[in-house]
């Protein structure tokens, strides 16, 4: 997944794992950073990041741990200002999408 995948939605089964790919601009002093409360979800290993010439390539991977739904919000700041956010509604499991009502 990438930038362009923002605001969709994913369904995945207990143990999956799946990786997100996010480009930073060149504001050497921004990076992605995960800003939500995930229960269903855990960084399966630490991130890292590529540097290019003109952008930063910065890689998630994540595991599902347990059946539910989580909305990653992963947030590209300097800690005071934030200049873009991905969102992403992981499902797990077969119960199938939790709408409120």
């Amino acid at each position: 997944m990438t930038n362009k995948d923002s605001g969709s939605t994913i369904e995945l089964s207990e143990d999956d794992v799946f990786t997100i790919n996010l480009q930073g601009e060149d504001f050497p002093e921004y990076e992605w950073h995960i800003v939500s409360e995930n229960n269903h979800i855990k960084l399966a290993e630490p991130v890292t990041a590529e540097t290019t010439a003109t952008n930063t390539i910065s890689t998630f991977n994540f595991k599902t741990v347990g059946t539910g739904e989580d909305m990653l919000k992963i947030d590209y700041t300097n800690g005071m200002e934030t200049k873009k956010t991905f969102e992403l509604r992981v499902i797990v499991g077969t119960m199938g999408r939790i709408e409120a009502y």
